[in-house]
């Protein structure tokens, strides 16, 4: 049973190809690598959408002062069959519950030395189906509003 949760929440804090976007970070000559991200739970109802979290990434690589700035959800008109994007505070919980797990490797600068990185931003996306048509949706909406 042990063996089970363990594999469990291994697959838990894998890194994920939806979340885990560009790993490598640079700030101000202060360099980070992702190396722990835990997707979030998916809420209860079964919309997609995505959000965005803000944190600080500290010497030792954890993360701190963690909070949401964006959430939206993604909406399907039926009669012209498009999908559009609304905001939506439904991701904001779940995503901001799953940074507390994130792990980064400690930034170091240029000269090897200890250093801290500021109000970085992540995004989770949380796809109730797949079509491709929702997936250019996703695409189109990230290219308009990439992540600073």
């Amino acid at each position: 049973m042990k063996k089970i949760i363990l594999c469990f929440f291994l697959f838990l804090i894998a890194p994920s190809a939806e979340s885990a976007g560009a790993n490598e970070i640079i700030q101000n000559g202060c360099t980070t690598k992702l190396k722990q991200v835990m997707r979030p739970e998916y809420p209860a109802a079964r919309i997609g959408g995505y959000s965005e979290i803000e944190f600080d990434i500290l010497g030792n690589g954890k993360v701190k002062n963690i909070s949401s700035s964006k959430s939206m959800c993604i909406r399907h008109n039926r009669k012209e069959d498009t999908y559009t994007f609304k905001q939506c505070g439904i991701f904001i919980t779940n995503s901001i519950a799953a940074t507390y797990y994130m792990e980064y490797k400690p930034p170091i600068n240029e000269k090897g030395e200890s250093c801290s990185i500021t109000n970085h931003k992540h995004r989770y996306r949380f796809r109730a189906k797949r079509s491709e048509k929702i997936d250019a949706a996703f695409q189109k909406e990230f290219e308009e509003n990439p992540l600073d």
